[in-house]
């Protein structure tokens, strides 16, 4: 997981989901609990379908925020 996917797929991680910010990476604090909580288990069920995901190189895995968080943008 990564707040700045294009440096991690420069250096070459297989699997790359994009975070939100870099000191929220599986969350954002600006979000209700119940959102923030929807936001981290969106990221985490994107991760877990990166790993079961087979790659030829550097991937990256975007989370369905905006379709599945109400609150985020």
């Amino acid at each position: 997981m990564s707040a700045l996917p294009s440096l991690a797929l420069n250096v070459g991680a297989p699997r790359v989901v994009r975070g939100v910010r870099i000191e929220h990476v599986c969350g954002d604090p600006s979000l209700s609990p119940e959102e923030d909580q929807e936001l981290s288990e969106v990221i985490v069920r994107t991760a877990l379908r990166a790993l079961q995901t087979p790659v030829d190189g550097p991937t990256l895995f975007e989370p369905q925020i905006g379709r599945e968080v109400s609150g985020a943008s």
